[in-house]
């Protein structure tokens, strides 16, 4: 980011981290009420599927959110244009990643685009990662050690990584707050991690960390504040427009702190979801069985799901006591548990030296 040594650059980090997060913040607490209104007004509405009524909710407020992160990224970019004179790539290239995967998500929620093409789509959003070559290429694998894997990492490692983390971030969703708090979750345990890493090991705070905490931290005040709205019983929901982005924007900071580590951990719940989605299509292919996309709500409001297909249907699945809302706590409360253990692991090395 081009910081003075020592000190000073730790404290010029910690306040572009810290002005992301409040302007990300104050941005969707501001614009979001208009939006819902608005939305309304419009006949912009999506069926609440799990609440035994079906309410027609306003649907696309996910455009909040890329706004707000866009615009704490613009801020903070400013900041550092006018101190240093330069513009800062790594952060230049995540925000017109990002920008793209909320196109992206816009066309999606319009046109509806088949499974295989939502799929692939994600990858275009990672071309200016690509390009600015964005990253370290070496990577710590367990046992091997560092591994520098050279021109694979931009042009392979990257825009996997990326697609993974949009599609999948988007696949885990669906259910009142879900998506935003676990994307609030992921993204404090990045700012996190990156505080504390330097006091923890002695280090000072490198570019690269400061940039992914910069990204995070304004997914954080965005997903924190648009949680005000979209938690049991949502006021509003993300659409795609807002679950792309926010999956892009996990992965830009991952790629930017070389954190791919944590990524692994932070998305084996997501991994797993997408692995069960797997055995789901393969059981409904050989029984014949019509698909079934959403859990049924009862009348007391409980779910009834076909199986435990997905991470979201494996509670309901074990018992017939779990409504939308305590199954979005439960499932935070382990995203938490899985995303805090890995930074105290990677940050203090006990019970297993990592670092």
């Amino acid at each position: 980011m081009g910081f003075k040594s020592g000190s000073h650059e730790e404290n010029d980090g910690m306040l572009t981290i810290v002005v992301a997060l409040i302007i990300s913040l104050i941005v969707v607490i501001l614009f979001m009420p208009g939006t819902i209104r608005m939305l309304k007004e419009k006949g912009i509405t999506g069926i609440d599927v799990h609440k035994p009524d079906k309410p027609a909710v306003p649907k696309g407020g996910g455009f909040i959110v890329l706004f707000a992160i866009v615009f704490a990224l613009l801020v903070v970019m400013g900041m550092i244009s006018f101190q240093e004179g330069e513009i800062n790539p790594g952060l230049l290239a995540a925000l017109v990643s990002i920008l793209m995967a909320g196109m992206i998500g816009l066309l999606d929620d319009n046109f509806d685009f088949r499974n295989r093409t939502k799929v692939v789509l994600p990858l275009i959003a990672s071309i200016p990662m690509i390009v600015m070559q964005v990253g370290t290429t070496t990577m710590q694998v367990p046992i091997i050690g560092t591994l520098d894997l050279g021109i694979i990492y931009p042009l392979i490692v990257v825009p996997l990584m990326m697609t993974f983390i949009i599609d999948s971030t988007n696949m885990y969703g669906g259910m009142n707050g879900l998506e935003s708090a676990l994307a609030a979750i992921n993204a404090s345990a990045i700012v996190v991690y990156v505080i504390l890493r330097p006091i923890t090991t002695g280090v000072e705070m490198a570019t690269k960390q400061i940039d992914a905490g910069v990204v995070a931290a304004a997914l954080l005040g965005a997903c924190l504040a648009f949680l005000i709205f979209n938690k049991y019983p949502a006021k509003i929901l993300p659409g795609d427009v807002g679950r792309l982005p926010i999956g892009a924007t996990i992965a830009t900071a991952l790629i930017l702190g070389n954190m791919d580590r944590i990524a692994f951990v932070l998305y084996a719940p997501f991994m797993v979801n997408f692995l069960l989605y797997l055995v789901y299509r393969l059981q409904v292919k050989r029984t014949s069985n019509g698909w079934v996309k959403f859990a049924s709500p009862r009348e007391d409001g409980t779910l009834e799901v076909v199986g435990p297909y997905t991470m979201y249907w494996i509670l309901p699945s074990i018992s017939s006591k779990i409504t939308e809302k305590r199954n979005v706590i439960l499932l935070s409360l382990v995203q938490a548990f899985i995303a805090y253990a890995a930074i105290w692991v990677f940050l203090f090395g006990w019970p297993i030296q990592f670092m």
